[in-house]
């Protein structure tokens, strides 16, 4: 039988090879630490955005849900393993680290409308969760456009949302005064797209009309509630560079904008939480395929 010889591994390749399993080692324990990190200082979140709801859905109109769809919608995301937070949650870890649940997520409402408290706020309650609703000032309890008269959808007065915003279910924050206009119920040289400067509005006029527009919320929110404004939703969607660099200075810490998407807030970046995205939720979005929708615009 030939004999077969064996050739020992030189001292140099035994290095070699302890060298690549333990850089192999390391370099999978610096992976997991990355990821560690990554969890504890910045979290991927939904804003979800609402405006009417009804008892019945009006077909073509993506600003209004029926109340079995909401709850539907709500028993979704629970099933789901997803919780409510408020933006005051997203500032504290942004600010000092504050712990997030898992799969955390924002309501919003824009507008004010009183369906928001008679239909959404009970069925908030029963799942346990909690809501941010984002009010037109010169609209709060009424149902009529405040200068023309023509009917509109009802809205609440701040003193009807005491008992919810007490209770923790709702969350009242600012989206302007009156800069939520309807071209059709204004005059043109009235007329303002969200809270956009006009056009041969002076800086310095624009500047005193903002100023003035956030300043009348603020002070109601604050004298009928108690409660801070520190986040400003943008009518329409519409904002600058200037309405930014205002609500910075006014000391708004969130803004929202309509932009469809996720959003990154890191620990220790404030900017993180400027012009958020958010995803319509109108009664297109049926139950059996809202987790799919929602996670079809999450990066992480």
């Amino acid at each position: 039988m030939e004999k077969i010889e064996k050739h020992p591994m030189s001292k140099l390749a035994k290095r070699l090879m302890i060298l690549c399993v333990a850089g192999a080692m390391l370099l999978s324990a610096a992976f997991a630490l990355h990821r560690v990190f990554a969890r504890e200082n910045n979290r991927e979140i939904l804003v979800l955005m609402y405006h009417d709801i009804r008892e019945e859905a009006v077909p073509g109109n993506y600003m209004i849900i029926s109340r079995e769809t909401f709850r539907a919608q709500l028993q979704t995301l629970q099933d789901a393993g997803f919780e409510t937070i408020s933006f005051d949650d997203l500032i504290a870890f942004v600010d000092y680290g504050r712990q997030l649940p898992e799969r955390p997520v924002v309501i919003t409402f824009d507008d004010g409308y009183r369906s928001n408290l008679t239909i959404a706020a009970p069925i908030l309650e029963e799942f346990g969760m909690q809501a941010t609703i984002h009010v037109i000032g010169s609209s709060r309890g009424r149902d009529t456009h405040i200068r023309t008269g023509v009917p509109s959808i009802p809205h609440f007065t701040l003193e009807e949302a005491r008992p919810w915003v007490e209770a923790g279910v709702i969350h009242i924050q600012h989206h302007s005064y009156d800069m939520h206009h309807v071209r059709a119920l204004e005059e043109e040289d009235f007329f303002r797209e969200g809270a956009l400067q006009r056009e041969g509005e002076s800086d310095e006029d624009y500047r005193a009309a903002f100023f003035a527009d956030f300043h009348m919320t603020r002070q109601a929110i604050e004298e009928a509630l108690g409660t801070a404004v520190t986040v400003y939703a943008y009518p329409y969607g519409f904002y600058s560079a200037d309405t930014e660099a205002m609500l910075k200075e006014l000391g708004i810490r969130v803004t929202l904008a309509t932009h469809p998407g996720s959003n990154v807030i890191w620990r220790n970046r404030p900017e993180s939480l400027f012009l958020l995205n958010r995803l319509n939720m109108s009664e297109a979005v049926q139950p059996e395929g809202m987790i799919a929708y929602l996670e079809s615009f999450m990066v992480g």
